[in-house]
């Protein structure tokens, strides 16, 4: 960090009132932790006014810690792990490569001996205590920008010798956004998601609400506002992911029966539909076009609230599941072969290069393949320890 950065002194308005300073090192190790809200307004020496906080620190999951170097693998391609759309890219997730070894019976061919699929979970929770180590200066933020808790008065905000005081924190209009927050629950009543999220976390729902309802009021874009309240929904859906995964079968198969619907539901409308949801899933522009449309996003509302049904269920009855054995992973294989997929198929789908350099329309197809795969599975022992695995990254990712 640059002297001339670490002199930067931030302000944040938030519901009116306004906190700091904040020197730079403190404000980042805030933002990383995901505590600066879209509806905070953000000033600091050089800015002409308050900027909405988005403008000036992009809301984004930070990436999880790189995963340990895996050893080589008989049969694998070479080559950097990339995601399924190439380099920037975000997957829902990459397959673990698949294993071939000669053929016992002598043939010289060789066969598929196991097939061990093990999900890339992106953006963990809390980034799996990658900023740990700044809990101590998280603390001292969070310190100052504590909002009148028990009487106390909202500390004076002085500016720094070599610069001008900010300009008075703007405010939004309680009507404003009570009028708001009303008008949107009542479309939400109309969407599957929303109305299980409801149901199970009111004083969430009605925080987003708010939030939403402020960023209208602040005149921020409609597409901003679907944004934020896209990304909401993903971090709950992470946050609760372990309790869906505990769920019950049939919630397990309807997880992947909507996740498959949802996938045939975008690629009538165009591959880059279906390409941008496995790519970036809810975030991506072709899904937040139709994500708050109880008509043209009905599939993907559908596999949202399976999901936080099954989140429900985990949560009131876990289950217990065992993990998936070889065994389990031949019958998968088989069951590919039946939608006619080869070994080169199995070999393209299980390496993460490989399948970045795959057309889209063919991503599309072999993710289809693969959860249609998962459902036609008869034996339900074989069918639920499979389904715990390949789900990770659709209630994580």
């Amino acid at each position: 960090m640059t002297g001339q950065q670490a002199d930067i002194q931030w302000y944040i308005a938030r519901e009116g009132k306004q906190h700091g300073p904040l020197s730079d090192a403190e404000m980042r190790t805030f933002v990383a932790q995901g505590h600066l809200k879209p509806t905070d307004l953000i000033w600091r020496p050089g800015f002409a006014d308050w900027r909405p906080a988005p403008a000036v620190f992009p809301f984004q999951q930070p990436p999880p810690p790189a995963a340990p170097a895996r050893p080589a693998m008989q049969g694998a391609q070479g080559g950097p792990a990339r995601g399924l759309a190439g380099a920037g890219a975000q997957p829902s997730f990459e397959p673990d490569r698949i294993r071939v070894s000669d053929d016992a019976d002598g043939g010289g061919g060789s066969r598929i001996k196991r097939f061990a699929l093990v999900a890339v979970l992106l953006a963990l929770i809390g980034g799996g205590g990658w900023f740990a180590w700044q809990s101590g200066a998280l603390n001292m933020v969070q310190d100052k920008l504590s909002a009148s808790r028990e009487g106390e008065q909202v500390p004076t905000v002085s500016a720094p010798a070599d610069s001008s005081t900010p300009p008075a924190a703007p405010s939004v209009a309680q009507a404003d956004v009570d009028a708001g927050a009303s008008q949107l629950d009542g479309k939400f009543e109309q969407l599957p998601a929303w109305s299980v999220v409801k149901r199970e976390f009111p004083d969430w729902y009605n925080d987003q609400l708010r939030q939403a309802a402020t960023l209208t009021a602040q005149n921020q874009p409609q597409e901003a506002v679907n944004k934020h309240l896209a990304e909401a929904l993903v971090a709950l859906r992470r946050q609760h992911a372990n309790e869906a995964l505990s769920a019950s079968t049939p919630r397990l198969k309807d997880v992947a029966s909507a996740f498959l619907a949802n996938l045939k539901s975008l690629s009538t409308k165009s591959v880059g539909a279906c390409y941008g949801f496995i790519s970036q899933g809810e975030t991506a522009p072709a899904v937040l076009e139709v994500l708050q449309s109880p008509e043209q996003g009905a599939a993907v509302q559908t596999q949202i609230a399976a999901i936080f049904e099954a989140i429900a269920d985990g949560r009131k009855s876990p289950s217990p599941h065992d993990r998936a054995a070889k065994e389990d992973y031949d019958v998968l294989v088989q069951e590919l072969g039946k939608l006619g997929w080869k070994e080169q198929d199995l070999q393209v789908f299980s390496n993460p290069s490989m399948l970045s350099r795959e057309p889209p329309e063919r991503v599309c197809q072999m993710v289809q393949d693969w959860f249609a795969a998962h459902l036609s599975i008869a034996d339900q022992g074989t069918q639920e320890r499979l389904l715990v695995e390949t789900l990770k990254p659709v209630v994580s990712g």
